[in-house]
């Protein structure tokens, strides 16, 4: 097939580490693949990057000027799919790994974190997103997770029929437990972590989203029992953050390391992963601190949580702002079952593989280029 993916960079996580590693795989099966973007930043083997010219000057401009182009260029072309990753008004595929931003708008303004004005940033973000739901703007959809195929379905009134949930998969390679004995273990003397002390990692950009503040004011008023924290991620409060910690004198108990390169080796140290996002369409990090067989502690609100069962669902919790529950999972993760809860998270992610994924994507691609 000739596949034509638009998304407004390559570099970064989430959904451009996710375009990325399927562009690469879908090319590898013999593919012919054009990612349209505003700027690369990295190659791909076998995938043609092209830019899409975009005015330079704010943020709206960008995004809008994004949005209203690079349908116009692919459409010069012929293709046998067409997948837009967010913020296109029209394609064959809508990708939807964030959610709907309406959705997302709304837990945060429950949330606290934002008031209700919005802004011409969001204004401009919905006006995109009503156009890429409406019929014109899609032939079907990719949800990566169920709740997000409800967002889509609730807040635009998409018909479910043309909603396909398809999980992300994982490297088992890549995350592996072997890694504990070395690059964990390198990771946690270098933090100062104590032999006899547990490290829980949080990991994620966007941090009132992700809810770090929920767990900053967990290791505040109710510190698990000899359990350091260790916050992974960028954001534009960093800093506020670490002033926090340090005037709230917990410099000893929480490590705010900001954005890191090396989070295989993070996780292989870590001891249990907490997630307690406020809006997670999925969360690539559960599956892959599953693979590194390290237990994860999560809410109801992240979307890979769909695919914790057995002994890796009972910590999930019912809602990230739960305080005591997040607390009584953690020690539950870090007690006597963590070894049992290790093995079984690897189990569960041996089930989910990227080249799995990558199967489904291809034959919903196939699927479409047949219509």
């Amino acid at each position: 097939m000739r596949i034509a993916f638009m998304h407004r960079q390559l570099r970064g996580g989430g959904t451009e580490a996710d375009l990325r590693r399927m562009a690469g795989g879908l090319a590898a099966r013999g593919h012919e693949l054009h990612v349209f973007c505003m700027r690369a930043g990295v190659s791909l083997p076998g995938v043609a990057t092209r830019r899409v010219p975009v005015p330079a000057a704010g943020r709206v401009a960008r995004v809008l000027g994004f949005a209203l182009m690079a349908p116009r260029l692919v459409a010069r072309e012929r293709w046998d799919a067409v997948v837009g990753f967010g913020r296109t008004p029209r394609q064959d595929v809508a990708r939807i790994g964030g959610g709907t931003h309406r959705s997302y708008l709304r837990r945060m303004t429950v949330a606290g974190v934002r008031g209700r004005r919005l802004g011409p940033y969001h204004r401009a973000i919905l006006w995109i997103e009503g156009r890429q739901f409406s019929p014109a703007g899609h032939r079907r959809v990719l949800a990566v997770s169920d709740s997000v195929r409800r967002e889509v379905v609730a807040d635009y009134a998409v018909p479910p029929a043309q909603v396909a949930v398809v999980y992300n998969g994982v490297d088992l390679e890549q995350y592996h437990p072997t890694a504990h004995a070395t690059a964990g273990a390198a990771v946690r003397q270098a933090l100062a972590v104590p032999p006899d002390t547990r490290l829980c990692v949080a990991i994620g950009s966007g941090f009132a989203r992700k809810g770090m503040d929920l767990l900053l004011h967990l290791w505040s008023e109710q510190p698990p029992d000899r359990m350091v924290l260790a916050v992974v991620g960028g954001d534009e409060r960093l800093d506020r953050f670490r002033r926090h910690v340090a005037a709230r004198g917990l410099t000893d108990r929480v490590r705010v390391l900001g954005r890191r390169d090396d989070v295989p080796a993070i996780l292989a140290a870590a001891d249990v992963l907490c997630v307690p996002s406020r809006q997670e369409a999925f969360g690539n990090v559960v599956l892959e601190a599953c693979a590194a067989g390290v237990p994860v502690v999560t809410s109801r609100l992240v979307g890979a949580a769909e695919l914790l069962d057995g002994p890796c669902g009972r910590l999930v919790v019912e809602r990230p702002d739960d305080l005591p529950a997040l607390r009584a999972a953690l020690h539950e993760a870090t007690g006597t079952a963590q070894a049992a809860l290790g093995t079984a998270a690897r189990a569960l992610a041996e089930r989910h593989p990227w080249h799995r994924h990558l199967d489904e994507v291809e034959a919903l691609l196939r699927e479409v280029a047949g219509d």
